[in-house]
């Protein structure tokens, strides 16, 4: 079973919670982030900066999510985000000052901050260490199985009337096991964050049910990586001072 089976059952079935927190702390989840998450270099295991969301409960009370899929973290953003996979153990011993949420808005479990102390505690004594794969090391690229001209024909339409895009690819990224979702990789310059969102937003009204659209700039390896599967599908005509 998976950790969306397990927490389903684990609900279900009390005598069921305790194999689902031993899976839930020696796997990966997802958060989202304020910003763009740094990689600090020279420190052991990685060192990262995270700037975490907070949300709250119907009776005002603040919390910080995470999720079990990045699917999970989708269907509750409703759209692009920052996002970020981090061991569910290192994260607890992150935000253990701060209550925590798995998979707010559909069927989840709440961690109070004196919850995560105790499932931290209970860790050290059993010696499990908090241990995060590198994403990149298990996500592949390859090109588009079915149509997406629907996609690239409004992606072209959009970006043709933004100056700081020069090409645009899109293709399947698969992650581990993971159904494969569209990542559309974009070589740009300025701010992400002001092409990503209203790209996404463009878009969003008409992809269809099936297809998870992902962004993700080429200044970034995983970027790199990906446009080299597949030929762009749009290319910035060059201005008159360019020819």
């Amino acid at each position: 079973m998976n950790l969306d089976e397990l927490l389903k059952a684990a609900i279900k079935d009390p005598s069921k919670r305790s194999v689902f927190l031993q899976t839930l702390i020696r796997s990966d989840v997802y958060v989202i982030c304020k910003n763009p998450v740094k990689q600090e270099r020279g420190r052991e295991e990685g060192g990262i900066q995270l700037e975490l969301i907070t949300t709250q409960n119907p009776h005002g009370e603040i919390f910080i999510p995470f999720f079990t899929s990045y699917r999970s973290l989708q269907q509750f953003a409703k759209r692009y985000v920052d996002c970020y996979k981090i061991n569910c153990l290192r994260l607890f011993d992150l935000i253990q000052t701060a209550s925590a949420v798995l998979n707010p808005n559909s069927y989840g479990k709440e961690f109070s901050s004196q919850e995560i102390k105790s499932i931290l505690m209970i860790a050290r004594n059993l010696k499990i260490k908090a241990i995060s794969y590198n994403e990149a090391d298990i996500i592949s690229y390859r090109p588009c199985e079915s149509s997406v001209s629907h996609i690239t024909k409004a992606a072209t339409k959009f970006l043709s009337k933004q100056p700081n895009v020069d090409r645009a690819y899109i293709m399947e990224m698969i992650k581990g096991c993971e159904k494969a979702q569209l990542l559309l990789v974009l070589d740009m310059m300025g701010s992400t964050r002001k092409l990503f969102v209203p790209l996404s937003k463009y878009l969003s009204k008409i992809t269809k049910s099936n297809e998870h659209l992902c962004f993700i700039s080429m200044e970034q390896d995983m970027g790199k990586k990906a446009a080299r599967t597949v030929d762009p599908f749009y290319v910035r005509k060059k201005r008159y001072f360019e020819r």
